[in-house]
């Protein structure tokens, strides 16, 4: 399980000046609001509970999760002692009711982190030819990888392979490109005479293998800004409800 540190950080820093607004509370069905006094509509979300459901609301796409009677109590589980915030994506993902497709976009992070990790294997067990980690940079510096469509492409259309130009009289040179290698065999006949013979050889290819099956998606940053909402909003609604005197617990029981 991740926290997601930058979701954290980036959501303490939008919602500083959030306020809650209590506009239902009775028992399992509550109405709660947080918003920015100053800027209303930055960044503003509700927390809806009837029995058996949660409705998340807010700057962007909706969330309904179900899983058991109060669903405050179920994510209460985030909110730990001592008072710091932990969600669980993964969990909470599979409690939705609503479109759980959403919640997953493809991460660019993810992608490289895939590559490099498969040619870094393909280096130590020694099946990748010289000067691949070239090719890959460049390739990810350089290739369509900002969506998954391209990304894929990517993967499918790289090729990588050693050109081993060599003479008969013992001298060799490897390319990565065949035309350089084609020229080194020219030069070389030319300055050591016509009676060496020279020739170029491909080297096996180095490809990306069965990569249908790999997945370059993460948790949308909406989404885990939602369980992350979640939880502080509970943790809100619960001091708040700890610090009321009991007249007031009266009228909201």
């Amino acid at each position: 399980m991740s926290d997601y540190p930058e979701i954290a950080e980036r959501f303490a820093r939008e919602t500083a000046e959030h306020e809650m607004q209590v506009l239902h509370d009775d028992g399992p069905y509550r109405h709660l609001k947080f918003t920015n006094p100053g800027r209303r509509w930055a960044y503003w979300f509700e927390l809806i509970t009837v029995p058996g459901a949660l409705i998340f609301r807010g700057d962007g796409e909706s969330f309904v999760f179900s899983r058991v009677p109060d669903m405050f109590e179920f994510f209460r589980w985030g909110v730990w002692k001592d008072g710091s915030l932990h969600i669980n994506p993964h969990y909470w993902s599979e409690k939705l009711t609503s479109n759980r497709e959403c919640v997953m976009k493809y991460d660019q992070d993810s992608f490289e982190r895939q590559v490099k990790e498969y040619v870094v294997e393909a280096i130590q067990g020694r099946s990748a030819p010289r000067g691949i980690s070239r090719a890959i940079k460049y390739m990810l510096e350089n290739g369509d990888i900002t969506g998954e469509g391209g990304a894929r492409r990517e993967l499918e259309e790289f090729e990588y392979r050693l050109y081993e130009a060599s003479c008969s009289c013992g001298a060799s040179q490897s390319f990565s490109d065949d035309l350089d290698a084609s020229e080194w065999t020219y030069r070389h006949a030319r300055e050591a005479g016509s009676q060496h013979r020279t020739s170029v050889k491909p080297g096996p290819a180095f490809l990306f293998e069965d990569t249908w099956e790999w997945s370059f998606k993460d948790f949308d940053w909406w989404f885990l800004w939602a369980c992350r909402a979640i939880v502080w909003g509970i943790q809100q609604y619960d001091a708040a409800k700890a610090a009321a005197t009991p007249d007031e617990q009266a009228v909201t029981a």
